[in-house]
């Protein structure tokens, strides 16, 4: 699938020396390499250049409507608007602490600091534009790390964790807590930015009389979304709806904002889902639950690189379960999963994923009476095998 955010960013550094006036040559002129004596004014720029266009529609048979956009949100990429700038200076070793740190925050897509001679480091990432002013997203700040979580969202059964592979006490009466979605936001690292005082490292501008570095970044998202369909085949009435409970298990719970390589420590994602009828999937007809998530991604993972969205990270032991509730006809609920880690694997920087239930193999609830809490917490795994498979994209 085409994705949204292949977003490259150029930082055009511009060096106003002082000691430059308006009647001196370009370089080749000059006398000696020593003229950038005084501490220069440098502008950064951040080009935006949105070079691909969104296209959720191959192999995405729910659609999206202006209620889904309402209680979701558009499923593309967000263009940031304010970005967060952490200069480091480190002298004249390129591999130094970052003991000298300037924070700032900026509006648009350009500012104009003050350099020192010697090497830099620069971390950037874009703000939340929320739009009622609040955010899951947490950014710890460390000189050498920044890592970005968020806050804690409802708690979910511990059956629940017994299914994706905990195998210590359980105790089903009890709650586990789960991480909320973070929001969009994107970063860039550009390293061993060297502010030199030799004219041959610069290019004149005799336009604007100015000397010129360029420096090449790319901010990559952060954070991806995925779009999950549920395809109800041969439904026949016999599910009703859903109650809007879905989860997807061992996604990272926190990534680095410096590297953009995600943590191992897995956490349980929740979202919503809605049940659309009378939809075609592959030209057969069916009903879909749908819905759509964000996520740091899988744990241990790569960010994502113009060259590829293959999964890279370690294969351990963790599985990525949907879980998602059924309501049936006679008004009783069920809980059921689905290993689906070869598809978030396939698809590691997000993208749709799909799953087919033929409803004639379902089996409801005996009593209706004993439908659970409607929010994850009695998992039944008794029509898994007869019931789901997996359909590769």
């Amino acid at each position: 699938m085409t994705r949204a955010y292949n977003i490259i960013y150029s930082l055009l550094v511009m060096l106003v020396s002082v000691q430059v006036t308006s009647c001196i040559e370009p370089p080749l002129h000059l006398p000696g390499q020593q003229l950038l004596t005084e501490m220069p004014a440098v502008e950064t720029r951040l080009n935006v250049v949105w070079n691909v266009d969104a296209d959720w529609t191959t192999d995405w048979y729910y659609g999206w409507d202006l209620k889904d956009d309402s209680i979701w949100g558009s499923i593309g990429y967000p263009e940031p608007t304010s970005y967060q700038i952490r200069r480091y200076f480190t002298g004249e070793d390129p591999n130094g602490a970052h003991n000298d740190v300037d924070a700032f925050s900026i509006v648009g897509t350009s500012f104009r600091r003050f350099f020192n001679f010697g090497f830099y480091d620069m971390l950037i990432w874009s703000d939340i534009d929320s739009k009622d002013g609040t955010q899951v997203l947490v950014i710890n700040e460390r000189p050498d790390s920044v890592t970005a979580t968020t806050t804690g969202s409802r708690g979910l059964s511990r059956s629940v964790s017994r299914l994706v592979g905990n195998t210590e006490y359980i105790d089903t009466m009890s709650v586990f807590g789960l991480k909320n979605q973070p929001e969009i936001f994107y970063a860039a690292y550009p390293k061993d930015i060297y502010i030199s005082r030799n004219l041959d490292d610069y290019i004149f501008d005799p336009t604007e009389n100015i000397y010129i570095k360029k420096i090449e970044a790319q901010l990559q998202p952060l954070v991806y979304i995925y779009l999950v369909q549920i395809i109800l085949v041969n439904n026949d009435g016999r599910i009703k709806g859903s109650n809007g409970n879905a989860a997807m298990s061992s996604m990272a719970s926190g990534t680095n904002v410096n590297t953009g390589h995600t943590n191992n420590s897995p956490t349980i994602v929740y979202f919503n889902t809605r049940l659309k009828r009378n939809l075609v999937a592959a030209g057969q007809p069916c009903d879909i639950i749908g819905g759509k998530f964000t996520t740091f991604g899988l744990c241990d993972m790569e960010p994502y690189t113009r060259t590829g969205s293959q999964y890279t990270g370690s294969r351990s032991a963790l599985k990525n379960y949907l879980f998602f509730d059924l309501v049936f006809s006679n008004d009783g609920e069920k809980t059921y999963y689905i290993d689906v880690t070869q598809q978030l694997q396939t698809h590691a920087h997000g993208g749709v994923v799909t799953i087919y239930l033929d409803c004639s193999q379902l089996t409801p609830p005996d009593d209706p009476k004993e439908k659970g809490t409607g929010s994850l917490f009695i998992p039944t795994v008794e029509d898994y095998d007869d019931v789901f498979w997996e359909v590769e994209l």
